[in-house]
């Protein structure tokens, strides 16, 4: 089962949530690593909630699967601070983020 753009979706989302309302006018990529290995982190929990639903999504599901994630993701995350780059410190945001966009990928057509 392929995940690629739910993965690159959540990615995503969490990176503009939680860069969202903040001025990034730093110019050295490397500086913004914290910001990126946060959000790969809530990414990898974010797949592994997945994993555990009893159907889980997959990219075939739906070809704007991967924006759907990522927009549930940013609406989950927007606002908090976050730094870990700790999987599992995203279990709870990641299993909200995942049950929403679960039941939200229905309604896509």
């Amino acid at each position: 089962m392929a995940t690629t753009l739910i993965r690159n979706g959540a990615v995503c989302g969490a990176i503009g949530a939680m860069t969202a309302g903040r001025a990034q006018t730093d110019f050295t990529p490397g500086d913004y690593a914290t910001i990126v290995n946060a959000a790969d982190a809530f990414a990898s929990e974010f797949l592994v909630k997945n994993a555990l639903l009893s159907v889980p999504m997959a990219d075939a599901d739906n070809a704007q699967i991967g924006q759907l994630c990522a927009h549930v993701v940013f609406g989950c995350l927007q606002g908090r601070t976050s730094s870990s780059a700790t999987a599992a410190d995203y279990a709870a945001a990641a299993a909200g983020a995942v049950a929403l966009s679960k039941e939200a990928a229905a309604k896509l057509t």
